[in-house]
């Protein structure tokens, strides 16, 4: 074989479709890293839009039913804590995985471009709404048992409870993948697409076709998504951590950062962050405090 070397030159960017309309959501995932250690993650990871200052469609949960599960739990969130962790540790992996590819370092200006154009997307994935307030709601009833076992005997199998949340999880995405449905807004509708189609007993995930409101142009657009990949990435997510736990029972899963870096209170003070009127144009991605995270 040749000795020669062959210099290659990476790509100078990613590859990016205008009319992708890549959703993006925030859950509480329950295994840290050295990369996330507070596990607020993206799904799906994806860093094509951000890395090229285009818009990301964010997916905020039902604000108003999560009112009610704070409200039977005792506890509350910080959601501009926990957006902001999650934006961070979407940027942090943005910014590993970029340099990797085109060995360039992200700018901050094109994290701030692609932040401040991702709060003028609006559209209503009224399937994708329930999924992320589900998968915030179950958290919540899971630290709440576990904090229950610890004031009545001092003890508490986390494991155990982190496990059922997995499960709930993993069958949660199994139920949606069989049921083949996703509601969304057309025009002034809702309508139901599904999430692949069948065909010689092979399946294919189907494009989704959403209307989107950009409020900057002041315009109603059409961008298109794949739901199939969030429901099948969330799945793996929650299928690892499951094997990774019960792989090694001592490993670490402490729920006490969560309430030290204020992000789940147990003195849920509802009347005073008005959770019903958050949205992503309240939040200041402050680049100072994103570095100071990452």
């Amino acid at each position: 074989m040749s000795s020669k070397r062959f210099l290659f030159n990476p790509p100078t960017k990613l590859k990016v479709f205008k009319n992708d309309l890549a959703p993006v959501g925030f859950f509480f995932d329950v295994v840290s890293t050295p990369n996330f250690k507070i596990p607020i993650m993206p799904v799906p990871m994806r860093i094509d839009k951000l890395t090229n200052h285009q818009p990301t469609l964010f997916i905020l949960p039902d604000f108003n039913s999560l009112n009610n599960i704070f409200q039977k739990y005792h506890l509350s969130i910080n959601f501009e804590q926990f957006f902001i962790i999650g934006l961070t540790n979407l940027i942090s992996y943005a910014k590993i995985k970029y340099k990797e590819i085109t060995r360039r370092n992200l700018k901050d200006e094109i994290i701030t471009q692609w932040f401040e154009k991702s709060k003028n997307l609006n559209a209503e994935v009224y399937s994708l709404t329930q999924t992320f307030t589900f998968l915030i709601s179950e958290f919540l009833k899971t630290v709440y048992f576990i904090n229950s076992e610890k004031t009545r005997d001092k003890n508490s199998n986390v494991h155990k409870h982190i496990v059922q949340y997995c499960d709930t999880m993993i069958h949660y995405c199994e139920e949606q993948i069989d049921n083949n449905e996703l509601i969304i807004r057309k025009g002034d509708f809702e309508e139901e697409v599904k999430l692949y189609k069948e065909k010689k007993n092979k399946y294919y995930p189907e494009i989704v076709s959403v209307d989107v409101d950009n409020l900057s142009l002041n315009k109603r657009e059409k961008r298109r998504f794949i739901p199939y990949l969030i429901y099948d990435d969330l799945f793996d997510c929650f299928s690892y951590n499951k094997k990774k736990i019960l792989e090694n029972p001592s490993y670490d899963l402490s729920i006490n950062y969560w309430f030290e870096n204020r992000i789940i209170n147990k003195d849920p003070s509802i009347d005073k962050i008005k959770i019903d009127e958050l949205n992503f144009n309240q939040i200041n991605l402050n680049l100072f405090d994103i570095k100071r995270l990452l």
